[in-house]
C-alpha cells in the first residue's frame, strides 16, 4: 500500500468513529426499533444483579452461541447464555399485574384477553391432545385437510377429533366404532373450546358401553360435512329451531373415501372394563371365543354398485358390498371353514338368566292357556312385519304379535286400521318410509315431530277403555349405507334415524304419560347397524334380539329380573 492509499483509509476510519459517536449521542443511550440489548445497555448494567436481576445467569450452566451466526455480536458473551429450570410462563403470566393492551394495534385479536389471563388454572390449551397416542388419520378421506389430529383419551373414555378453525366441515356428523373383545359404537360430543384453542374439538365416548379391558380398532366415518341430527341440538341449544330445520338437501360424503381413520395402525388400548350403564349393561355384542383379533370396516354401497357389479367395478363392488356381511364373500370362505366380519360376535345378555331361559319364559307365556297373554300389536311397514312374520316362527314364539300395517305415520287413517283388533300393547315403527326415496324429500324431524305425536295419540284414544293399553316408541333400526343415500335419493342415515329416535323420546317427554314408552335397543342394533344384506332392514341375529328383548319388556318379564 503506498503512502497516499495509507492516508485516506486512516482518514476514512476517522470518520466511520466520529459517525458512530454521534449516532450514540442522538440515540441517548434508548431503544431504537432495531436496536439490540448488547446495543441500548452498558455493559456494566448487564453484570449487575441488582438492576437486571441476573444472580441465575451468572450460576447456570452455559448453552454454546454459534460464533459463525449472522448475528453473533449481538448476542451477549458465551458466559451470558445460560439454561435454567422450565419457566412455567402461565403460572407468572397468572400471577402478575396486567399491562394494558392497545387496543388499535395491528396484533390485538392475537393477545388473549384480560380475563384469560386471570384464571387460576394454567390455560392449558391442547394438554391431553399433546401426551397421548395419536390416531393416523386416512389421508384420502373428503375431510382429511379439515383435520389437525385424532388420538384416544383414556381418562375420559373417549376418542377426539380436532378439525382445523377454517375446516370446510368444521362440525361433520361422524359415526365411530370399536371392535376388539367387545363392539361398541362411539356417543359424539363437541367440546367446550379452551382459551386459545383454534378450530372445533369432537369427542366419541364409550365410558357408558359394555367393554372389557383390550385392544380394540376404532374406526371413524364421516357422513355429513354438517351434523343435522341430535349433534345439532347442542349447537343450537333450541329443540324448536331444530325440529323445524329443513333436511332436503342434504346429502352424504362420498362413501369412498369416508372413513377419516387409517386402515392400519388404528389400534388403542382399553386399561379398564367399563362395567356399562343404562340399557347398555342388559346385553352387549362380544367376539366369539378362540377367534383372532381383525379390525372391522363398515360395509356400503356405491351408487354404481346399486344394481349389479358389471365387469369394469367389480372387484372393487364386491370388496364394499359384501365386506363382513352373510355372503358368499367374506362370511365365510369358499370351503365355509372361515367366518369374517360380524358373525364374528355372538350377543351376550348382561340378565341373571341365559337366552335360552329367557325364551323359554316366552313360550311359556305363549302357550299358557289358563293365563291372559297381552294382545301385542306391531304397527308399521317391513320392519315389524319381518319381526313378525319372519322372527317369531324362528324363535317358535309364532302367534305372539299381530302385525297391523301403517307405512307411514297416519294420525287420519291409524285408528280405523285398528278397529276390531283389540291391541293391548302397541310398539310402532313408522320412521322408514319418512326418511326413504317414497317421501323425497324426507321429513324434517318437526313434521315427523307434529305426525307420530298425532299418530300416538289416536293410538292411545282407542285404548281409552283398556286400563293396561300401552304404547311403545323404539329405537329406530338402522340400516347400511346403500346407493341410493350414496346417489342422494334416500336419507335412511344413522344421522337422520337417531334425529328420529330423538323426536320418539321428545313425543314420550311431551305426551307426559305413563301409556307412552321410549324403548332405547341401540345397545342390540346400533353396533351391527351395516349388516343387512338387503342394505334396509337388521341383520337377523340384531332382529332376533330386538324381538325377544321387546316382547319380554311388553309382557313384564324383564321385572324384577337382577344384572349380572
Amino acid at each position: 500500500m503506498n503512502i497516499g492509499s495509507k492516508i485516506l483509509w486512516i482518514l476514512g476510519f476517522i470518520f466511520a468513529i466520529s459517525v458512530t459517536s454521534l449516532l450514540r449521542q442522538q440515540r441517548g443511550g434508548g431503544l431504537s426499533k432495531y436496536s439490540t440489548s448488547r446495543d441500548a445497555l452498558p455493559t456494566e448494567a448487564l453484570k449487575t444483579s441488582e438492576s437486571m436481576n441476573t444472580s441465575k445467569e451468572n450460576t447456570l450452566p452455559t448453552i454454546p452461541r454459534t460464533e459463525t451466526s449472522t448475528n453473533v455480536t449481538d448476542i451477549l458473551p458465551k458466559e451470558r447464555i445460560e439454561t435454567s429450570e422450565p419457566i412455567n410462563m402461565t403460572a407468572k403470566e397468572n400471577a402478575l399485574s396486567t399491562i394494558p393492551t392497545n387496543e388499535t394495534s395491528t396484533i390485538v385479536t392475537d393477545i388473549l384477553p384480560k380475563e384469560a389471563l386471570e384464571t387460576s388454572e394454567p390455560i392449558n390449551i391442547t394438554v391431553k391432545e399433546n401426551t397421548v397416542p395419536t390416531i393416523p388419520r386416512n389421508e384420502n378421506s373428503t375431510i382429511a385437510t379439515d383435520i389437525i389430529r385424532i388420538w384416544h383419551d383414556p381418562d375420559s373414555r373417549s376418542v377426539c377429533v380436532h378439525l382445523k378453525e377454517d375446516a370446510r366441515c368444521p362440525y361433520p356428523a361422524l359415526l365411530g366404532r370399536l371392535s376388539g373383545p367387545a363392539l361398541a359404537i362411539l356417543d359424539w360430543k363437541e367440546m367446550e373450546a379452551k382459551a386459545g384453542t383454534a378450530g372445533t374439538v369432537v369427542c366419541g365416548d364409550y365410558s357408558n358401553k359394555w367393554l372389557d379391558a383390550g385392544e380394540y380398532f376404532v374406526e371413524i366415518i364421516v357422513l355429513y360435512c354438517e351434523d343435522f341430527g341430535v349433534g345439532a341440538i347442542q349447537r343450537i341449544n333450541n329443540e324448536t329451531a331444530w325440529l323445524g330445520a329443513g333436511l332436503a338437501t342434504r346429502c352424504v360424503e362420498d362413501v369412498m373415501s369416508n372413513r377419516i381413520t387409517s386402515k392400519t395402525e388404528n389400534t388403542l388400548e382399553i386399561s379398564s372394563p367399563t362395567e356399562g350403564s343404562g340399557n347398555y349393561r342388559i346385553g352387549r355384542w362380544v367376539r366369539r371365543k378362540g377367534l383372532p383379533l381383525r379390525p372391522l370396516f363398515t360395509r356400503f354401497q356405491p351408487w354404481e354398485c346399486f344394481n349389479s357389479p358389471n365387469s369394469s367395478n367389480r372387484e372393487m363392488c364386491i370388496e364394499a358390498i359384501y365386506r363382513d356381511v352373510p355372503g358368499r364373500y367374506l362370511w365365510r370362505d369358499y370351503q365355509g371353514k372361515d367366518i369374517r366380519g360380524l358373525p364374528e360376535y355372538e350377543f351376550q345378555w348382561g340378565l341373571n338368566l341365559t337366552e335360552s331361559e329367557l325364551l323359554t319364559r316366552l313360550r311359556q307365556r305363549l302357550n299358557d292357556s289358563s293365563t291372559s297373554l297381552p294382545k301385542i300389536c306391531a304397527v308399521g311397514d317391513s320392519h315389524s312385519r319381518y319381526m313378525t312374520k319372519h322372527t317369531l316362527p324362528f324363535l317358535n314364539l309364532t302367534g305372539m304379535f299381530t302385525y297391523i300395517r301403517s307405512n307411514w305415520p297416519d294420525p287420519n287413517n291409524i285408528a280405523r286400521r285398528l278397529k276390531g283388533e283389540n291391541c293391548d300393547k302397541l310398539f310402532v315403527q313408522v320412521g322408514q318410509w319418512p326418511a326413504s326415496f317414497y317421501a323425497n324429500p324426507p321429513f324434517s324431524f318437526g313434521t315427523y315431530y307434529d305426525k307420530v305425536k298425532l299418530h300416538v295419540q289416536n293410538i292411545l284414544k282407542t285404548l281409552e277403555n283398556n286400563p293396561n293399553g300401552m304404547v311403545y316408541l323404539p329405537t329406530l333400526d338402522q340400516g347400511p349405507l346403500m346407493g341410493r343415500i350414496d346417489n342422494c335419493s334416500d336419507w335412511r342415515t344413522p344421522t337422520m334415524m337417531d334425529g328420529y329416535s330423538f323426536v320418539n323420546q321428545m313425543i314420550e317427554k311431551e305426551l307426559n304419560t305413563t301409556r307412552v314408552k321410549y324403548v332405547d335397543i341401540n345397545f342390540i342394533i346400533y353396533p351391527l347397524w351395516d349388516g343387512h344384506v338387503d342394505w334396509q332392514h337388521l341383520l337377523d341375529d340384531a332382529r332376533y334380539r330386538k324381538t325377544i328383548y321387546m316382547t319380554a319388556l311388553m309382557l313384564g318379564e324383564l321385572d324384577g329380573l337382577d344384572l349380572d
